[in-house]
This record gives C-alpha cells, structure tokens and sequence, in this order.
C-alpha cells in the first residue's frame, strides 16, 4: 500500500515495509535518511515500525541490508537452477533459435521449425560456397524472406515494437546463424548473462563460460557443411564482382599465387568491349615486382583446364567407382599413416603425463597436510604442474582429432567421387560447381620448355587434395 496524504505542511507516505520503497539499500537509505527530511516528507513503514517524524529508528538500516539480501540471494538461487537445467541440455531460453521452435510437449525441449529450415540450410550452403554476408542477406530481402526477428513476430500475432531495419536481414544476422552450434544439433547456452540482479544490462560471456551440450535435438545442417562454412568464415574470403554489371567469377577466393600464396583477384583486362576476365597475384598488384612477379591466368583458359580435370576424374568414377575410392583412400592411408602413427604415439604419451600429474598433486596434497613440505614449496610445485596440464588439455583433443582423421576419410572420400561423379558430362562450370568440388588452384608464372609457353595450374580437390600428384605417388610405388 502506498499513497500520499496531505496534512497541514507535510506529505505523508505510507508503505507496508521498507522493501516497497527502494529497489536497494542505497537507494532506500538516501530516501528515509536524506531525500524525505529535505522534501519535509514524513515517512511510514507500518511493518517494520519506521516513522521518520519519530525516533525509533535505529533498525532502519539493518531493515534495509536484510530486504537487500533477499532478492540478492532469490537471483542466485534461480540463477543455479537455469544453469543446472542448461547442463542437462534443458533449452532455457525465452524464445526458439530461428530454424527451431520449442516443442509443445516440451518447452525445454527444440524441434525444426520445417517452415524455415530450409532457409537456414540454404544460408550454410551459401555461405560455404562464398557467398558474402551482405550480398546474401540482399537476396533474402529482394526475395521478401522475413527476417529471424520478423519471423518471430508474425509467428506470435504481434506487431514489432523495435525499429524497421530490424525486420530486414543483415550481415550479423547471417553470421549469428552460420556460428550457432544449435543447428548441428547441440545446444549452446550461457552465451549472454546479465551484470547483477539489479541491472538488466547483459553482457556477452566468453565461450570458455558458454554451456554446451551435444546432440540434445534434430540437426539442421550436417558436420560436413557446417565445416565448410566455418572454413570459409575464418578465411574471411568471399567472392566479389569484378564490376556491377558482370556475375561474380567462377573461383573467385579459390584461386592463389603458387610463388608467394596471395590470393589472386579476378578483374577485367585488355580493350573494351572485348575485355576478358583474368586472375592476377594481389600481393604483385600491390607491391610490384619487388614481392612477387606478374601471374595471371584468363577466366576461360583456367575453367577448360579444371572442367577437363573433373570430367576426367569423373569418367573414372563412372566407370569403377570404387576401384577409384579404394585408390584414393589407399593412397591417403599411404601418405597419412606416418603422420597418424606418430599422433597416436603422442597422444598416449599425453594421456599418461596427465594420469602421472593428477597422482603426482595428490602425492603433494598428502605431504602438505601431513607437514612434510612447506606450504610455499608446495604451491609452487602445484602452479607449475597446473600449468603443464593445461598444456596437455590443449593437446590431447587435438592429437585425438589426428588420430580420428583416418576414421572419418572413408566417408569423405566417397562423398568427394559420388559428387564428382554427377559432373561426366558437364559443359560449363559455375561457382556453385566450384566451391563444392574444390579447395584451392594454384596458378605458376608463365616459363619456356623446348621453345612453348608452359603455365602449371595444380588443383586442390576437398578431402583428398592433389589428386594428379596423390595417385601417381601410388603409382609409382606400386
């Protein structure tokens, strides 16, 4: 109860207890103890027996710290429990990651959103091909796809109460979905927390703090693409148009300088009308000669000798498709064994060196107790073995990925000869082709032999590499 009563000179307030009147103890303090004296307001909290005309008030104070300590210790208390049911793979949230919507028998549980998944698959597969953030968020929007935020909206019958351009896609919308761990089918959470139960503000955590747990719903997109993706984001190479009137270049971002591994852009050269598309070493554009010499390759030269190259490998496809599987995979066994044998090795010598710290701290946790070293000696002992654990914690999931390469190739492989298999007879190259067939071209300088002009172009396929160089490797040593 709170209302104001006029009499004679003085406003009267009157609140059941003190917590009614602040939000906190320093606010509730500067209110009965400063603020209400100066305003000549007489205040009442008729719980708590405060009357500020009167002189009871000694416990005002102690009133104020304990009505602080309650909703301090509500906000942990909840807190923890969100925190414990996010661990269990609970979805916590207030509203469903665009792609998801919360299950009706469920709500701590996510299911597809069939409505617009296929919109998410189509940014990943985007992305993963080069597509920019920008550019593709332009699509969707000429598309009149609705935004993530507009999504929500519209799923819910209400009206936006934020600005327009938040109904527009944009370049961080896309990038927040390409990074989402969600739509592998894991559920991340604790990404964001709020500075104190007082504030509202929240703050974006760092992901050693985030919560994630795997395979906790269906997935959206498959480890394959979601790599991909990730690949291409980290690179930060996407393709650009070389003028505002031409398609973007077939293998814009895939193409580098074999002399010093710039990326070569794409940029139209020679006599209008009739220019042609080249590539071109950046870092000689740049830098001059002083770096790097002049390589560069036109458009159409460089797609006949790839489309030549994929036709060729995918006529072996058709013809024995898995003699050529069980070459490549051999040849890859081959070429990685050394490195995989000498990760295993590793990686048992890690594991054992961290068996070997934990007994070797508790050998000292024992004798610091026991009085046997002084308690300096021992925590300087226990910082450096934390240390070197922390080493070894870095380096045992990275020697287990090595060692689990060889598990995952097989199907790598096969995906690679199924994909370039439906290209046996393929005209013309696009960079959707492009991008889903290979890794990296790498384009020489121009040299002579026996009086002709001779340019090495070496192509990089996705899972197996150089595929020229793998299997004559294997053919020579057969």
């Amino acid at each position: 109860m709170k209302r104001d009563i006029e009499k004679g000179r003085i406003n009267c307030v009157i609140t059941k207890d003190l917590s009614r009147l602040g939000r906190n103890y320093s606010m509730t303090g500067y209110y009965t103890d400063e603020y209400f004296p100066e305003q000549n307001v007489r205040y009442i909290a008729i719980n708590d027996g405060v009357d500020t005309m009167g002189n009871g008030n000694d416990y005002a104070a102690f009133h104020n710290v304990i009505n602080e300590f309650y909703p301090k210790e509500i906000s942990k208390k909840v807190r923890q429990v969100k925190r414990s049911n996010a661990e269990k793979g609970m979805f916590m949230g207030s509203r469903a990651p665009y792609g998801y919507k919360k299950s009706p028998a469920d709500k701590h549980r996510l299911i597809v959103d069939e409505e617009v998944a296929h919109i998410v698959r189509r940014i990943f597969t985007e992305v993963a091909n080069g597509n920019n953030y920008r550019r593709l968020a332009g699509q969707l929007n000429v598309e009149d796809i609705l935004s993530p935020m507009a999504y929500y909206y519209c799923c819910i019958g209400k009206e936006n109460p934020r600005s327009d351009e938040s109904m527009l896609w944009g370049s961080a919308s896309i990038k927040n979905i390409i990074s989402n761990q969600v739509y592998l089918g894991h559920m991340v959470q604790g990404c964001r927390e709020v500075v104190s139960f007082k504030s509202k503000k929240r703050r974006v955590t760092d992901p050693e703090e985030w919560i994630v747990v795997e395979n906790t719903h269906e997935a959206i997109v498959n480890q394959r693409l979601w790599n991909q993706a990730q690949s291409v984001k980290k690179s930060g190479v996407y393709y650009r148009t070389p003028t505002q009137n031409r398609e973007v270049s077939i293998f814009a971002g895939l193409v580098r300088c074999a002399d010093c591994g710039s990326s070569m852009g794409a940029s139209l050269r020679g006599p209008k009308p009739n220019q042609k598309l080249s590539y071109h070493c950046s870092r000689y554009a740049n830098h001059g000669k002083e770096v790097c010499s002049t390589h560069n390759i036109r458009e159409e030269v460089l797609e006949a000798i790839v489309r030549n190259d994929i036709r060729s490998y995918a006529q072996l496809a058709e013809q024995d498709r898995k003699g050529l599987i069980g070459r490549v995979l051999r040849a890859l066994r081959d070429t990685l064994q050394i490195e995989t044998d000498v990760a295993a090795k590793q990686l048992a010598r890690a594991e054992q060196k961290a068996k070997e710290i934990d007994a070797t701290v508790k050998s000292l946790f024992k004798e610091k107790i026991a009085g046997k070293i002084p308690e300096t000696f021992f925590y300087s002992l226990l910082t450096d073995y934390e240390k070197e654990k922390a080493e070894l914690e870095v380096q045992i999931p990275e020697l287990k990925a090595k060692v689990a390469a060889e598990e995952s190739q097989d199907e790598d492989v096969r995906h690679f000869v199924n994909t370039i298999a439906k290209y046996i007879s393929v005209e013309q190259m696009d960079r959707f082709m492009a991008r889903e067939l290979i890794e990296s071209i790498t384009v020489s300088e121009t040299y002579k032999e026996n009086g002709k002009t001779m340019q090495d172009v070496t192509i990089c396929y996705k899972f197996v590499g150089n595929l020229d160089k793998l299997l004559e490797n294997k053919k020579d040593a057969a």
